[in-house]
């Protein structure tokens, strides 16, 4: 496909239908076409006790809940003309990567989890977080059950390293296309007793570094948005734990959207950061890779 879109990942659950109504939206917004896929995946096939599922009936199932999810779409006032769906056989991951080959971005839902399941949350929505070939929306029904323009508010987490402009670019495209207020956020987090000569900083050397951060980050910001935004941009440099702080702002936001390094290699688990965040986040997320 050349023209603009955005794929949904389909599996029947209440998750995927969540992230096939968050696609929907962002395609109303843009005008991109809305691809749904749904990948029969091989390796199941083969059930418990040597019990071989019949792949035509998987396949079957697939595309009833790919017609669900293109009648939830035209439901909230996509034309059908602009909604595209494919049932493909493989594993969740790689179909979904390949899919999201020139997409505008990759939507996928994530159940909701609890107690050492946080540890391992989503293996589908990690793997393809670290191998998407398009920014990846991880979304989730129980999580975030509000419609996403309820805040008028989009966060992103930056560094000031130098490095996030790829993040902050794709954040402030989002804020446009919403109308929203960006809160470009940079956390720095205490330095432990053993660094820098074995003592803990002082506290005018911990400020010195959070005005050094906040001049880091202004300059990315006239360098990336410019010195005369269309819509309100607030920066946030604040001391903490980036995990705690990014999941509480995850509360009062419409989305959140964090940089990830891209993988050097194949089997590239996601950051801690992202899966942390991903696991908690009460807002949909969003992970670009960076430039």
């Amino acid at each position: 496909m050349s023209e603009e879109r955005i794929v949904a990942g389909v599996d029947g659950s209440a998750d995927g239908l969540r992230a096939v109504e968050y696609a929907t939206r962002a395609c109303l917004l843009t005008g991109a076409t809305l691809h749904l896929v749904h990948a029969v995946d091989d390796a199941v096939m083969a059930g418990a006790w040597g019990v071989v599922q019949d792949a035509a009936v998987m396949e079957q199932v697939g595309r009833e809940w790919t017609a669900e999810a293109v009648t939830a779409a035209q439901a909230l006032g996509l034309p059908a003309d602009r909604i595209r769906s494919d049932v493909m056989v493989g594993n969740a991951t790689s179909v979904l990567s390949h899919a999201s080959e020139g997409a505008l971005r990759l939507v996928v839902g994530r159940r909701r989890l609890s107690g050492l399941e946080r540890m391992f949350v989503g293996s589908t929505s990690a793997s393809l977080a670290a191998v998407a070939r398009c920014p990846i929306v991880v979304i989730s029904a129980a999580s975030n059950p509000h419609e996403t323009r309820r805040h008028g508010r989009i966060a992103v987490g930056v560094d000031s390293d130098g490095r996030s402009d790829h993040t902050l670019a794709a954040a402030w495209r989002e804020a446009q296309v919403r109308e929203a207020t960006l809160v470009v956020t940079h956390i720095q987090p205490p330095v432990p007793v053993g660094m820098f000569g074995g003592y803990r900083l002082t506290d005018d050397a911990q400020r010195e570094l959070l005005t050094a951060g906040r001049e880091a980050i202004d300059e990315m910001v006239a360098r990336v948005i410019g010195p005369d935004p269309a819509h309100p941009v607030h920066i946030l440099v604040a001391p903490g734990d980036p995990v705690d702080r990014m999941v509480d702002l995850s509360r009062d936001v419409d989305l959140l959207v964090l940089g990830m390094r891209p993988p050097k290699g194949l089997g590239i688990a996601i950051g801690g950061l992202s899966r942390a965040v991903m696991a908690h986040a009460q807002a949909p997320l969003m992970i670009v890779h960076s430039a």
